[in-house]
């Protein structure tokens, strides 16, 4: 019988879509040397095929959808936009004071922006 020695880590994160690594990045941030594991139930994003946009057909229903599931989760196949504005989509207003929402957002774009997305504006001449 093999012993397989178990690492210990702090924080267990479940998913790795945008909620899960913004979360890894705050604890990481907030508390340097913590030990933190984001588990993901998809294939990496080199293997997520989808039968659908393959072979041009309806959806399989397959057990872990490629679009959804995998590093990055949907947002990995998005085009990157990003509302930038409390008054536009979401209800996060109803949860929050609108300063800290303000406050939010910035973090957000700022932290994508970090880690290479584009730093340039686009609609914010509201001609859209």
């Amino acid at each position: 019988m093999t012993m397989r020695m178990m690492k210990h880590y702090d924080v267990i994160i479940v998913g790795s879509g945008p909620a899960g690594i913004f979360t890894a990045l705050d604890i990481l941030q907030k508390r340097q040397g913590t030990e933190v594991i984001i588990i993901e139930k998809g294939r990496d994003i080199d293997e997520r095929v989808c039968p659908m946009k393959k072979w041009d057909t309806s959806c399989s229903e397959c057990p872990e959808c490629s679009l959804l599931s995998g590093w990055g989760g949907a947002g990995a196949y998005s085009d990157g936009k990003l509302t930038l504005s409390p008054e536009i989509g979401g209800t996060l207003a109803k949860f929050t004071d609108p300063t800290s929402l303000e406050s939010m957002i910035r973090e957000a774009d700022s932290t994508y922006v970090r880690y290479g997305a584009p730093d340039e504006l686009y609609g914010s001449d509201h001609s859209a």
